[in-house]
């Protein structure tokens, strides 16, 4: 099982300020001589350099410029406006000002009324030491750029709620910073009042043409306005003579309309009766109330009577009755006859109606056209009476322009004056000695810092947490501060070859309390499975693997009351001087005898619940006994005998013993010695750890200094508690100090 790879980071991994705070103050004592090297050497050549610097003067005068300039004529509105109206205005013409004062023409005007093209001053030829000949000089001087040379000194303060324009230049000679700044100033007073008197000579010569051609324009429109009005009739008179016939007209249409409508509504009536012989059928206003058709019916009437009056006395064919009714044949043919003759009739009065009604269209359309006419020319008249004023008014308004441009071009005003001229400077502004020493400090310091910081990454060593999660991707399972004697109230001493049992004897201590917070990571690593099994190694030797083994076993014991620890380097076998226990039966008297019996070989040390299987004899090529089929019988022995087994094995970087024995248990712990071991040596072990498929757990830093409350997080370069410290130190002499033999010294 691989172990799960920490997030890079988290909330309770952030740095503290304290942390911070120590964290430098330990970085900048251990590379101390990199900042002070870089601090002397920065400050140095600040002093030098303030030393040698140049003076530099500063020359200031200050000038008023108003919005407005000073009311002469009232009554006369200025043809060139100096200054500027509103807040924009005012806004945008201050910042044209300030322009205008550091440009290349208020420049050129100064060099050209002075001659400064020629003054080996403005271009530094006349410094000390400059060896030139007068023709270098004059040859120097017209190929540089003078106006530029002026233009780049002027400096302008100019606040937006202000009206004061403060104008400096800066220069090694206090007399000629002082009389340029006085150039400047005058040659901008001269330029605003001289750019008013251009404009106003332009704006009369531009005027007069102008009005030139507005008298010429008005006089044209003059006389088209009154060859209208000659050619047009637009009095009032004859427009309500118009407008009397429309009316009149209109009337008159509307009742030949209705006479032609009455017509066709009689001629449609008599339609229906064209072809009849019954008067008392009609229904006809008009035949009805008509005398003949009225005598007609009466006559018809009587002869009826008569006629049933003779049929009750005499037979149908009886003459008498036969005279009547030829009488109302006759009279019903009459009838007919006037029924035909008021038809027409009707039809008559429907044509002179219609034709009525065109005569009065007819002339009320002419009326019409005639109206219409008149408000075109109305309109005509509107427009040309309008260029007329218009031209007029362009006309009086040019011409007052000109009379104002001729009166206000004899009057000079002008809104800049100069309020203070420069006086001499008396005191360089530059160099600011003891600002460039402040700096200078300062800048040494940052420097020194910067130095240190980066000497200290550049070093290549492991050193704090973040490094291990990061960069290598392993679990931060702790760190085994180093021992030392401060951190509990006991002070008995202990004896120097029992140094690595330090959590033992001072259960109270530092050591032990971050050897129970690595055990603790440890189980809680593998919440499926319990951890049985492990093997403690690292890179190279000297970097605590033999007393973080020890320490770390001592917690287990004391957890699960069953650990065994197992010494596995058969090259430089050290856990049974750690005990103080005989190395004669051990893990290479199992591998060779077969017989052998491991609860014999273990060894119970004074820490309860904690076992030793020590190296045994050493065999001459101990390579091979990892190999062997019994040491892996050993290890599943073991696994039954005891709740927890920790092989001490040999670093991953000298022999492959580790890499071995990571196959044969649940998980791997790497040692690193914190700011010893490199990191490039932990990536190479970490990738021969995983090449073969070993679990790594993960990873603790030994003989770490805290300089806070956390174990291994930060170091510092040493702890003093009490009256005395303990320190890991390696010896070198001795045939029984090895590699990872700690030796306590007294400070």
């Amino acid at each position: 099982m691989q172990a799960t790879k920490p997030d890079p980071v988290s909330l309770d991994e952030q740095l503290t300020a304290s942390e911070m705070l120590s964290r430098g103050r330990e970085v900048l004592t251990k590379r101390f001589w990199w900042f002070a090297v870089a601090f002397v050497a920065v400050t140095a050549a600040t002093y030098v350099v303030t030393k040698h610097q140049q003076r530099i003067y500063k020359a200031t005068g200050s000038m008023v410029i108003e919005r407005r300039p000073p009311k002469v004529l009232n009554g006369v509105s200025e043809v060139v406006s100096l200054g500027a109206q509103g807040y924009w205005g005012s806004k945008q013409y201050y910042e044209a000002q300030r322009q205008i004062l550091k440009s290349r023409e208020l420049a050129a005007l100064v060099i050209n009324r002075h001659g400064l093209a020629a003054d080996p001053h403005l271009f530094g030829l006349d410094r000390p030491g400059l060896e030139l000949t007068e023709a270098q000089k004059r040859d120097i001087m017209a190929n540089s750029d003078a106006i530029a040379a002026v233009a780049s000194r002027v400096s302008v303060d100019l606040g937006e709620s202000s009206m004061i324009a403060r104008v400096s230049i800066e220069d090694s000679d206090p007399a000629y910073a002082q009389q340029l700044v006085n150039w400047i100033l005058r040659a901008y007073r001269d330029r605003n009042l001289n750019t008013k008197r251009r404009a106003t000579r332009e704006a009369y010569k531009d005027l007069k043409t102008i009005v030139k051609d507005m008298g010429s324009k008005k006089q044209a429109s003059e006389n088209a306005l009154l060859a209208f009005e000659t050619r047009y009739d637009l009095s009032t008179n004859h427009r309500q003579a118009i407008k009397d016939d429309i009316l009149t007209l209109a009337r008159n249409l509307r009742s030949a309309e209705r006479q032609r409508l009455i017509a066709s509504q009689h001629v449609r009536t008599m339609r229906r009766y064209q072809k009849g012989t019954d008067l008392f059928s009609v229904g006809a206003k008009a035949l009805v109330e008509d005398s003949l058709t009225q005598l007609l019916k009466q006559r018809y009437l009587t002869l009826s009577i008569q006629k049933r009056e003779l049929e009750a006395v005499y037979l149908d064919k009886h003459p008498k009755v036969r005279t009547i009714e030829s009488q109302l044949v006759h009279l019903r043919k009459i009838a007919k006859k006037h029924l035909r003759a008021a038809l027409v009739g009707a039809k008559r009065s429907l044509g002179d109606a219609m034709e009525t009604e065109k005569v009065v269209r007819q002339k009320l359309s002419k009326v019409y056209k005639e109206d219409a006419a008149l408000r075109k020319a109305e309109l005509k008249y509107e427009q040309l009476k309008a260029k007329r004023n218009e031209d007029r008014g362009f006309y009086e308004l040019v011409a007052k322009r000109l009379a104002e441009t001729d009166l206000t071009g004899q009057v000079e005003v002008n809104n800049v004056s100069i309020l203070d001229e420069a006086v001499l400077p008396r005191v360089p502004i530059r160099p600011k000695k003891r600002l460039n020493y402040a700096l200078g400090i300062l800048l040494g310091l940052l420097v020194g810092l910067g130095a240190a910081l980066s000497a200290e990454l550049l070093d290549n060593t492991v050193k704090d947490r973040l490094q291990i999660e990061q960069r290598l991707g392993l679990a931060y399972l702790g760190a085994i501060p180093t021992y030392q004697l401060g951190d509990v109230d006991d002070e008995t001493e202990i004896p120097v070859e029992s140094v690595d049992l330090y959590a033992h004897y001072r259960p109270n201590s530092r050591v032990a309390e971050a050897s129970r917070s690595i055990r603790t990571n440890l189980l809680f690593m593998r919440s499926e499975k319990p951890l049985r099994s492990m093997v403690i190694t690292s890179a190279h030797p000297r970097e605590g693997k033999t007393s973080t083994s020890t320490t770390i076993a001592i917690a287990l014991a004391n957890s699960s009351g069953s650990c065994v620890l197992v010494d596995t380097d058969l090259r430089k076998p050290r856990l049974h001087k750690v005990f103080g226990l005989s190395a004669e039966h051990g893990v290479t008297n199992f591998i060779l005898n077969p017989n052998a019996d491991v609860s014999t070989l273990t060894q119970q040390t004074e820490v309860p619940g904690l076992h030793l299987l020590a190296s045994g004899p050493l065999p001459p090529d101990s390579s091979r006994i990892l190999h062997n089929e019994r040491f892996m019988s050993l290890v599943e022995e073991l696994k039954k005998k005891f709740e927890v087994v920790i092989f001490d094995s040999p670093p991953v970087e000298i022999v492959s013993d580790a890499l071995v024995l990571s196959r044969l248990t649940d998980g791997v712990v790497v040692v690193a010695h914190a700011k010893t071991t490199r990191m490039t040596a932990l990536t190479s072990t970490v990738r021969a750890l995983r090449n073969v498929n070993a679990t790594v757990l993960g990873m603790v830093l030994s003989r770490t200094q805290e300089t806070g409350t956390g174990y291994g997080y930060y170091y510092g370069h040493g702890y003093r508690g009490g009256r005395r410290s303990y320190q890991y130190r390696y010896g070198t002499d001795g045939p029984d100090t090895d590699d990872d033999s700690p030796v306590l010294s007294e400070s």
